[in-house]
């Protein structure tokens, strides 16, 4: 039971109205600096006194730096303060079926440092988190430099999170493969706070805050590689579901009589778009058309990236593939915008590099599809962050805890 006039109440509301304020200034100058405390004032609705604390707290901290002045409107010119990116860094980590990627981002989470070593997933838990700690030791420096400097690491994998720090990862894509606990691992390990997710809600909260993303409260993110996933942002929130799950759009049924899905089961979504199933029809469509191999590449060889190759060339049959991966696509991105209304939906991934050729059927799909009102007013664009977009997202996860945008 908690008494009227409370003192430690109270101080913990203020506390946090302080941590929340503080927060949202520091959000304002990272999207929209540089700044003037005028400008904040308006924007914030905080009184002048309040804003001025703030933005002196924050030079302080050396987070914001003073960068000239602005525009009279009458008085003295105000002065104007802006981020100051290399104030502190973030460590993200992803953990592919093909390689184990970590970067070292500013506060705009851009790339600072890289290191991508070949992930041995398949070899286990154990091979799995020696693999993480070999790419890590790439940045032992800044991990070792000045305490603080370094906010956190990010963990990106292709799993369902059921919980964000020291949560089981266990790959559904390997069956018996066990789980590892690597948020908990890293903390011991290093003494920093480990934030832990799937890789699609990672590469959306990326794209969201520093990419694509940007300004869209309502938006959808499809990865498309050796499986399929996805993520929905609505109302400017990460949706989790009651477990974790929510967004997996790769085992969503697309034909009850469809080829099997890595999961098990028969007809989903990630069947007919994950990369083994981008190699199944090429070799299917090559072996009728009496050809040998695409892209220089003999059929009994071909993966998914020949293919997307082969189509960028101008190959037929290769454009043909893509065409194909794209109108099946477009029925998953259809169902979401039925079901979700976003504004834009982002489709990375390493499918993704197919761009337009893959994207067209996509919105020709979508357009055909979804209820009319809904369709027409959705954008499908490719990601921004590139090829690091997983670890950047990884990255991310930390970054987002210091700005006003917790979105988890």
């Amino acid at each position: 039971m908690v008494e009227r006039g409370d003192g430690r109440l109270a101080g913990r509301v203020t506390g946090h109205l302080r941590r929340h304020n503080r927060s949202v200034v520091l959000e304002l100058i990272r999207t929209r600096g540089p700044l003037s405390r005028a400008a904040l004032v308006e924007a914030t609705n905080l009184s002048l006194p309040t804003v001025i604390e703030i933005v002196e707290q924050l030079e302080r901290e050396g987070l914001v730096r003073r960068v000239g002045e602005g525009p009279s409107t009458g008085g003295r010119r105000p002065t104007l303060v802006e981020l100051v990116p290399d104030a502190f860094f973030a460590l993200g980590v992803e953990l592919g079926t093909r390689t184990t990627t970590v970067v070292l981002t500013d506060l705009r989470a851009s790339v600072r440092a890289r290191e991508s070593v070949p992930s041995r997933m398949s070899e286990g838990p154990e091979a799995t988190y020696e693999q993480t700690m070999a790419a890590l030791r790439a940045f032992e420096g800044w991990l070792a430099g000045p305490e603080g400097k370094v906010l956190g690491i990010g963990v990106a994998f292709p799993a369902p999170v059921l919980g964000r720090s020291g949560a089981a990862f266990s790959p559904p894509s390997y069956p018996g493969w066990g789980e590892i606990r690597i948020g908990e691992l890293l903390t011991r390990q290093y003494g920093l706070p480990v934030i832990v997710d799937n890789d699609a809600n990672a590469r959306a909260i990326g794209e969201h805050l520093f990419g694509v993303g940007q300004g869209h409260d309502n938006m959808f993110y499809f990865v498309c590689h050796r499986g399929v996933g996805g993520a929905a942002i609505i109302d400017g929130r990460l949706r989790r579901g009651a477990r974790g799950g929510a967004g997996e759009i790769g085992h969503t049924l697309v034909d009850p009589e469809g080829p099997r899905c890595g999961c098990g089961r028969y007809g989903c979504l990630e069947a007919f778009v994950g990369r083994a199933a981008v190699a199944r029809r090429a070799r299917r469509l090559l072996a009728l058309s009496g050809r040998s191999s695409l892209c220089g590449v003999p059929l009994d060889r071909l993966k998914a990236e020949h293919v997307i190759r082969a189509a960028l060339e101008g190959d037929d049959l290769g454009v043909q593939i893509v065409r194909e991966t794209g109108r099946y696509l477009g029925v998953g991105v259809a169902n979401v915008a039925n079901l979700f209304d976003p504004s834009l939906v982002v489709v990375g991934g390493s499918t993704a590099a197919a761009g337009d050729l893959l994207l067209e059927p996509v919105r020709e799909v979508l357009r055909g599809r979804a209820l009319a009102g809904i369709g027409e007013g959705v954008q499908v664009v490719s990601g921004r962050l590139g090829e690091d977009a997983g670890a950047v997202g990884a990255a991310a996860l930390v970054l987002q805890e210091l700005f006003a945008v917790r979105m988890g």
